[in-house]
């Protein structure tokens, strides 16, 4: 079973990597477990959410298959991606390391807040 803790670095340096290309709102990394991340928004505290934290969950529900799921503060899915440690398993249907996954799942929180924020071209 995957352990999110052991890829606190990486998850950490994405986050960080974030929060350099956001000239208007802070990130930062909350907290991580072994199954959940909790990546800090700063619109979000502006707004006064009351959730006020996008989440990167682990699903080891299934045998062989592990799923990370990028969730808005509601807990809504946004994206969900099959990984694996070690190499890919195709086999399987995972076709992405853990760590893509990661950077995946951050990348898409941070596109659709890019999204948000953006003015709209009218």
């Amino acid at each position: 079973m995957i352990d999110l803790r052991n890829y606190k670095d990486l998850i950490r340096e994405l986050v960080a990597k974030e929060n350099e290309k956001d000239k208007n709102w802070r990130w930062s990394v909350k907290s991580i477990t072994k199954t959940r991340v909790r990546i800090r928004w700063g619109y979000l505290d502006y707004l006064e959410e009351k959730e006020n934290c996008f989440i990167i969950d682990l699903d080891s529900s299934m045998p062989d298959m592990e799923w990370l799921h990028a969730r808005r503060p509601d807990g809504e899915i946004m994206e969900c991606y099959m990984v694996v440690e070690g190499k890919p398993n195709p086999q399987v249907g995972a076709e992405q390391t853990i760590q893509s996954g990661l950077r995946d799942a951050v990348w898409e929180i941070a596109y659709i807040c890019l999204l948000y924020t953006s003015p709209s071209p009218r």
